[in-house]
């Protein structure tokens, strides 16, 4: 059945999603850097970048762009509004916390981080009024440490409350995605609203498929990193779940983000650079995956519902 599901720019029907890339970044840009030191990021600069970035992924097809920016992760709600609307790109934004383990985090309750989802979930992020569309959760290397557990907890707790899906980041190197699994699970928020993120780091078809079967989505979303995995091994690995029929329970994605300031990436750096200077953007699949695929013999049908089908049903569910 159709549902509505919040945008940036206001509600949208899930038969309007169209092609769906369910886990990426418009910005990530972090704010304590940003307000000591005003050569950080320039906004307006940044706004005309990203604009033209998603009209570029609008052209290959792409209708509708998932943004799972966390809180402690640089979230701008604000500059993704405006990039959504200079752009025509539909996108819809979470809430959520980044597992990096940030000082005022130290003695936290989980109340206290409900609070806050709550906060989001009812009365918008980030001063914008604009509601979230789902729920971001993140555990990584330092697994479920008791700051993470904490974190994990109070965003099953918002998951149940609001029926808002979720999304999480997760790594393959240790069980963080089967803990995840188990705290949702326990707040009864049921694996079927759920997309584990970045499995297709992993080639462990095992680990696929442990996550696979216990209802939840599995999030082939890094195409384009190829520091992480090769676009070879993620091609056949998508094939190869499709082959054990799990077709219908994979989304793909890049987890792109148009500005991140890590490491060195620093917004003077970048400034002068134009989006496709770089072959690691959100037209990747479109560009170099789907050919890939179709020359395998990956048939049409299933390219859609990976785009079109999956995306809606997870919405939905």
């Amino acid at each position: 059945m159709p549902k509505v599901i919040n945008s940036v720019t206001g509600p949208i029907s899930t038969q309007a999603l169209g092609q769906t890339l369910t886990h990426e970044h418009v910005v990530s840009a972090n704010w304590n850097m940003r307000m000591c030191y005003e050569e950080w990021f320039n906004r307006e600069e940044f706004l005309a970048y990203a604009a033209e970035d998603l009209r570029r992924t609008r052209e290959v097809g792409v209708t509708t762009l998932v943004d799972v920016t966390p809180v402690c992760l640089g979230r701008d709600t604000g500059i993704v509004r405006e990039a959504a609307l200079r752009s025509g790109m539909q996108i819809i934004c979470a809430t959520g916390f980044f597992f990096t383990e940030n000082q005022w985090m130290y003695n936290r309750s989980v109340d206290s981080f409900l609070h806050y989802l709550m906060h989001d979930i009812e009365q918008g992020l980030d001063g914008t009024g604009v509601l979230p569309g789902l729920i971001k959760m993140c555990t990584d290397r330092l697994g479920v440490t008791p700051i993470n557990e904490r974190l994990l907890m109070a965003s099953a707790m918002a998951a149940a409350r609001s029926g808002l899906p979720v999304a999480t980041h997760a790594t393959h190197l240790n069980d963080g995605a089967q803990r995840q699994m188990d705290i949702l699970e326990q707040h009864g928020v049921p694996l079927s609203r759920v997309v584990i993120g970045h499995c297709g780091d992993s080639n462990d078809l095992d680990y696929l498929e442990a996550i696979l079967r216990r209802g939840a989505y599995v999030g082939l979303d890094r195409f384009g990193d190829e520091a992480k995995n090769s676009l070879e091994n993620r091609v056949n690995t998508l094939m190869a779940l499709c082959e054990r029929g799990w077709l219908d329970k994979i989304l793909i994605s890049h987890d792109y983000v148009s500005f991140v300031d890590l490491g060195a990436f620093e917004w003077r750096f970048q400034r002068e650079k134009d989006p496709d200077d770089a072959v690691y953007n959100s037209r990747y699949i479109h560009r170099y995956a789907l050919p890939l695929l179709r020359e395998k013999g990956f048939p049409e049908e299933s390219i859609t519902r990976l785009l079109v089908g999956n995306p809606r049903a997870y919405f939905e569910a």
